[in-house]
């Protein structure tokens, strides 16, 4: 054996030994600390914590298990419950000390079981539980959520290659093939007038005129394509069409005109919102354009102010959510806007409900929680609110609709006069010291009696507020007159004539006519003092000069309720003899010092209220609400669990990873929030979800159904697409070949043969999944009104936006939507969330507190009793057959014709014999000519199915 070897052995038996000894000595030490959980620590857990976080427990809340040290080490949804050795970022303590959560809910725990927790786990929280059960977290796999189907790249599909006369285009070629594997044929096509009250509804919101159904039979007898288009071309160009998609616009924005939470506050702003929709969706803005407006117009480049404008506006999409902007707890106000932000964008532009990862990986989706607090912080370093008890929102003041030259003028008015104010500050601030040092009574010739000594009757205040007094201060009557009265009194040391003044200071706020009653020995004389007014030498104004014996008391006194409105300034009174009016006591200089005090206090004094009447002379410059970057944007933490102020760790602002390339994090721009980057990403042609989400709306809109049933949830709890392959053939071609054009793509979609199929229905396909037939629609709440409106002659086409709130007030409830001017079109009625007119809320008018991509379409007794008692409806029914007299014929040989103008007008087709058969009856037993007869045919024809239903 070599010594090497000889001394690895003898090495390894010390070692051995040593280990020996520890183990003799540690284990007394872990027996103790086993007793000491035992004791201590597990009766605490069964007692207080078992309910909740154990195998048996009903509900285990927050995903802990503590019946079991694997459960303690795994943790909950919010992390370990104990890191042994380290209390302080040990969960189990700091929820015992109800610090981050409250363990247990009901009460705290006392010190010394604190305290004993605290021990257990610096002592490295030995627990000699074996087993037990541990919970199968959930995890995100992000290279698998990317191969569900909407998180795979937009690739244009295949064309079938398909010589078939049915099809017209591409949308036609690629359902045929698939009633082609499903070995199903189409229904036939819908009659012309139904074609053209879809195409009219469909675009522009409105019914058809009589002319406008006659010349497209017309055409449509030549060239049913030629017409169809012809016809779409000239909708799409009318100004009307942006108020229809306008509106289907404004449901996924949540588009409201006040706040809902709280008592609801208007938002007199908002209209300029929905007229920028209207606006973008008259002048086809590319979509791509639109969404950058939305969510960072205020940090896009503008060229012209109109551009600035229009940007600035479009960003109040972040703004207009539905907001409680009393709550008091300004964090959690905070944070609750900007989750409704992100939830918001992701409901809106990507089809997700981002808002389930606020509080833990979102349950079903690919989106963990490190995501959403990525936009979060996004959202964080964006302003939306303004400080106050009751909080604000942002505004930003627009430039092509204001008067600048105007507004040039008034601030270089303002200009001058806060110039001057400023410099009359520093000039008081030199010569005040000088004047204010002299104040004392014995600083003045003859005899000065301060308002220390009179006598005071009534509630008088001191003050020493404002310069000039004499001595440590002045009384003043706060503007009260009643029981108020002063009295000075003095023995003069010699007859003759004195000079009676009184000190005061002056300003706007004081009294003019102050009455002084001098008792002299010729009498009793009372004169005004007009303390407004600055005194002749700074300090004291002149009552008098009067005569006065010696030894005989001389009396002034002031009558408060005898002077007039204003506060009364007493200070010091001074009796100087008419021989000592010259004599120089006091130094020329100070005079001097005095005059000029109390010139440039004038002056002060008048300029500063010229300023404030100027600031209400300010221009109005137009604002619309908009959001802008914080000054300091920075990323944000997790919040365990969704609260409000338990962080976890610090997340680098960015977007969804799985709908990104890569997953390194974005580049922010240096000193911006990140929200042009976000506008970027989610505008990008590579964005997956962006265009099939918003060619689905469209698509809904016109078909009557989404490709995706969905629209708002294309996630996994959300419906696969009917025909995928449709569904991207639309969205690459409305990217790549359209320019994200909205009216090409409804154009697209119109001249198509799926868009004029009957809505009849079809054995072979029941829920209409394959698209062998059209959908039969009820109109939209807004749409019912205003072919109501229309049919009566009653609707106000020319006005188009605008402030349409007839009387701002704070809050919403209460608002009268019963005014005789409204009768302008349904998207320009003032929409409010807690106060919105019957004919909206009883036909399913969107919940502004949500994106709505697809109405609830509800079918209730009510609504025919709406239409049957409504005074709306039924005034509107009474216009429409004064209207109609008047231009209709009321030749009793024509009464056939009446009846096809009357039906034609309210439901786009003639009447049918046994339509036409009860109206004979009735106006043969009123009169042809009967104002109510006819206003009961018109009631009937806007309660009929045919009015309210496309087909």
């Amino acid at each position: 054996m070599t010594f090497s070897v000889r001394i690895v052995i003898i090495a390894a038996c010390t070692m051995a030994t040593i280990a020996t000894a520890a183990d003799e000595r540690s284990a007394p030490d872990d027996a103790a600390k086993r007793e000491f959980f035992e004791t201590r620590i597990r009766p605490v857990l069964i007692q207080h914590c078992y309910q909740c976080h154990s195998a048996d427990a009903k509900t285990i809340r927050g995903g802990l298990l503590l019946d079991s040290r694997d459960g303690v080490i795994q943790g909950g949804e919010s992390g370990a419950a104990v890191i042994p050795g380290n209390p302080d970022d040990s969960l189990l303590l700091s929820s015992l000390k109800h610090e981050s959560f409250e363990m247990p809910p009901d009460r705290r725990l006392p010190d010394s079981v604190v305290a004993d927790f605290e021990k257990w786990i610096l002592d490295g929280a030995v627990d000699p539980r074996q087993g037990g059960t541990t919970i199968q977290r959930h995890t995100i796999d992000l290279e698998e959520g990317r191969r569900f189907w909407c998180f795979q790249p937009v690739l244009a599909p295949d064309v079938p290659d398909t010589q078939d006369s049915w099809c017209r285009t591409d949308i036609d070629r690629l359902i045929a093939e698939r009633y082609r594997r499903e070995k199903v044929m189409p229904g036939s096509d819908a009659a012309p007038e139904e074609v053209l009250r879809r195409l009219y509804f469909g675009l522009i919101g409105l019914p058809p005129t009589i002319d406008q159904i006659s010349h497209f039979v017309q055409q449509w007898q030549l060239d049913p394509d030629k017409a169809i288009a012809e016809t779409a071309d000239e909708l799409l160009a009318s100004p009307h069409f942006g108020e229809r998609w306008g509106r289907h616009w404004l449901d996924v924005t949540r588009f409201a005109e006040s706040s809902g939470g709280g008592r609801s506050l208007m938002f007199p702003h908002a209209w300029r919102f929905r007229d920028y929709v209207i606006r973008s969706f008259n002048d086809d803005k590319p979509f791509d354009r639109l969404v950058r407006e939305h969510i960072a117009g205020d940090l896009l480049a503008w060229e012209t102010e109109a551009r600035h404008d229009d940007q600035v506006t479009g960003v109040g999409y972040l703004t207009l959510g539905p907001t409680n902007y009393e709550q008091q707890d300004k964090e959690l106000l905070r944070m609750e806007v900007v989750d409704e932000q992100v939830d918001t964008i992701g409901r809106t532009f990507l089809g997700l409900t981002l808002g389930c990862a606020r509080c833990h990986d979102h349950k079903f989706d690919p989106v963990p929680t490190a995501d959403y607090y990525a936009m979060a912080g996004i959202f964080r370093s964006t302003e939306t609110l303004t400080p106050g008890n009751v909080s604000g929102y942002v505004t930003t003041s627009l430039k092509a609709d204001s008067d600048a030259q105007r507004m040039e003028a008034w601030q270089t008015a303002e200009a001058a006069l806060t110039t001057e104010i400023k410099a009359l500050k520093k000039q008081l601030r030199v010569t005040r010291p000088t004047v204010e040092k002299h104040l004392q009574a014995a600083s003045f010739p003859g005899i000065v009696i301060d308002d220390e000594q009179a006598v005071f009757e009534g509630e008088w205040t001191r003050s020493s507020f404002l310069a000039p007094f004499v001595a440590a201060g002045y009384h003043h009557d706060q503007a009260g007159k009643a029981g108020r009265r002063v009295r000075f009194e003095a023995t003069l040391p010699a007859s003759g004539m004195y000079h009676v003044r009184l000190c005061h200071n002056y300003a706007d706020s004081r009294c003019n006519r102050v009455p002084v009653q001098v008792h002299h020995a010729d009498g009793v004389t009372v004169a005004e003092i007009n303390q407004q007014l600055v005194p002749a030498d700074g300090v004291f104004s002149e009552v008098g000069v009067f005569r006065f014996e010696a030894g005989q008391a001389a009396m002034v006194s002031i009558d408060a309720e005898k002077s007039g409105p204003g506060v009364i300034i007493i200070d010091a009174l001074q009796f100087l003899p008419v021989a000592k009016e010259s004599s120089e006591t006091t130094s020329t200089d100070d005079a001097d010092a005095r005059v000029k005090t109390a010139a440039l206090s004038k002056r002060l004094t008048k300029l500063e209220a010229e300023l404030k009447q100027h600031a209400k002379s300010k221009p109005t410059v137009p604002q619309a609400m908009g959001v802008r970057d914080m000054p300091e944007p920075a990323d944000w933490h997790i919040h365990i669990r969704g609260g409000i102020r338990n962080l976890g760790d610090l997340v680098p602002r960015g977007f969804l990873s799985v709908a990104t390339a890569s997953d390194a994090a974005p580049e922010i721009t240096v000193g911006e929030s990140g929200r042009r980057e976000l506008a970027d990403w989610i505008a990008s042609p590579d964005n997956p979800l962006t265009s099939r989400v918003f060619v689905n709306r469209v698509w809904l809109k016109l078909i009557g159904e989404g490709l995706v049933r969905t629209p708002d949830n294309f996630g996994k709890t959300g419906r696969l697409p009917t025909h995928p392959e449709l569904l991207d053939h639309l969205a690459f071609t409305f990217v790549h070949d359209d320019r994200w054009s909205v009216k090409k793509l409804i154009r697209r979609i119109v001249v198509s043969r799926i868009y004029r199929l009957s809505s009849s229905p079809s054995p072979a396909d029941p829920d209409n999944l394959l698209l062998t037939r059209g959908f039969r629609r009820r109109l939209e709440a807004e749409a019912l009104r205003d072919a109501m409106l229309q049919v009566s002659g009653q609707l106000d086409l020319q006005t188009r936006g605008g402030l349409t709130i007839r009387r701002i007030t704070a809050y919403d409830n209460g608002y009268d939507h019963d005014g005789a001017g409204d009768r302008f079109r349904s998207v320009y009625v003032p929409f409010f969330r807690n106060s919105l007119p019957d004919v909206f809320l009883e036909f399913d008018i969107a919940n502004p507190n949500l994106v709505t991509g697809r109405r609830n379409v509800s079918n209730l007794p009510s609504q025919s009793l709406f239409l049957l008692n409504s005074p709306f409806v039924m005034e509107q029914s009474e216009h429409a057959a004064r209207h109609f007299l008047q231009t209709a014929s009321a030749d009793p040989a024509a009464i056939d014709h009446m009846i096809d103008q009357a039906w034609l007008t309210a439901v786009g087709r003639a009447a049918s014999d046994q339509e036409r058969l009860p109206v004979v009856q009735l106006l043969n037993a009123h009169g042809h000519d009967s104002h109510s007869a006819w206003t009961a045919v018109f009631q009937a024809l806007f309660g009929s199915m045919d009015f309210r239903y496309l087909e």
